[in-house]
């Protein structure tokens, strides 16, 4: 049992961080199998000074209020969904882009293999820019063969003894899934992840969709200075029409917490075997295991150390998760900080803060 006079120190962090401008709303989970789970919700889904459309009003963050979660995206959507692929026989972790795909990547990238793509060990850049002003896609289809085509005439890095964390490899995952099943992602995601963990409501691709986007925090002022309430943070994303390998999904943190209880309790639905491939994963040229990132320094914003059972990501909104594999502790922190500024450094020593507290309690 964790005592409450401790939690309610990560409580005033929050507080903190909003008080200082740093977001307006935030969540927080803390599970651990041996405690009961922490769950804190706090803020305003978004600042008082942005309209919103269709008049949605500034509501009060509980533990229902969606996240756009960015690229947490990348491990809890498309990484377990290529575990799913590979857990089917329909991919294979040393699989050849050649073998998946032809005509649609540069040929300098076809000998790389699922796996290069998973841990950012390909000389794909980290990012470029496909939302194009005045670009009008009248499907998620078409939107990504242009991304893709866009991709195409990129050159590769010539850095290539380094990795180099790359949304594109993610924006191709993503791809590749769509293209195998012959279903977009947002619908792959939600029947063979979603579904059958219960969470469909709290986990998803296209929240408004669904649900009200008074339930949604807002993310950065948007065209006539509107904030953003269920549309992706990410002008990529937006530009394949809010559904993508690196971006896109929205969910609660007792939602994410969720997912990882059953990929740490064996009720994924996924083989146990594959789960462990994936988490402990070790790549010649990266640090990261397949979708997940580590501890690379003691500055970490895991409040971890490098070599410690440690895997997790983070997001450009201002969302996190971390995940000890021993002892099978782990922490979603879930904020809106690009609604209030574009800085990802800006909450860097209070997550750090609050990190370090949550794996103390």
């Amino acid at each position: 049992m964790i005592a409450p006079e401790s939690y309610q120190k990560i409580i005033d962090l929050l507080n903190q961080g909003i008080q200082q401008n740093l977001f307006t709303a935030a969540q927080c989970v803390i599970a651990d199998p041996k405690a009961k789970r922490i769950s804190i919700a706090l803020g305003k889904t978004r600042l008082d000074r942005y309209p919103a459309r269709y008049q949605c009003p500034v509501c009060n963050v509980d533990e229902h209020t969606l996240f756009d979660v960015a690229s947490l995206t990348k491990p809890l959507a498309t990484s377990a969904l290529i575990m799913k692929a590979m857990d089917e026989g329909i991919l294979q972790p040393q699989q050849k882009l050649i073998s998946i795909i032809r005509g649609t990547l540069p040929s300098w990238l076809l000998g790389y293999t699922l796996e290069d793509l998973l841990t950012h060990s390909t000389p794909l850049t980290a990012w470029a820019d496909f939302h194009h002003e005045h670009v009008i896609l009248d499907s998620h289809e078409h939107a990504v063969k242009r991304v893709l085509s866009e991709i195409n005439a990129i050159p590769p890095r010539t850095d290539t003894d380094t990795c180099c964390y790359s949304d594109l490899g993610f924006i191709i995952l993503g791809y590749i899934l769509e293209l195998i099943y012959n279903t977009s992602l947002d619908k792959l995601f939600a029947q063979k992840i979603a579904l059958p963990l219960g969470l469909q409501n709290d986990m998803m691709f296209l929240p408004l969709h669904h649900v009200d986007d008074k339930r949604c925090v807002a993310t950065h002022p948007f065209i006539g200075g509107y904030a953003l309430q269920g549309h992706p943070d990410d002008d990529n994303t937006r530009a394949m029409v809010h559904v993508a390998g690196h971006a896109g999904l929205f969910a609660t943190a007792n939602a994410i917490a969720d997912e990882i209880d059953a990929l740490l309790h064996g009720h994924f639905p996924v083989s146990e075997k594959t789960i462990h491939y994936f988490t402990t994963y070790q790549a010649e040229h990266s640090t990261y295991a397949l979708g997940w990132d580590r501890p690379t320094s003691s500055q970490s914003l895991s409040g971890r150390l490098p070599g410690e059972p440690v895997i997790g990501h983070l997001g450009y909104t201002g969302c996190s998760l971390w995940i000890d594999l021993q002892s099978k502790r782990h922490i979603t922190l879930l904020t809106n900080r690009s609604h209030v500024n574009t800085d990802p450094a800006s909450i860097a020593q209070l997550r750090r803060a609050i990190y370090q507290l949550a794996w103390e309690l």
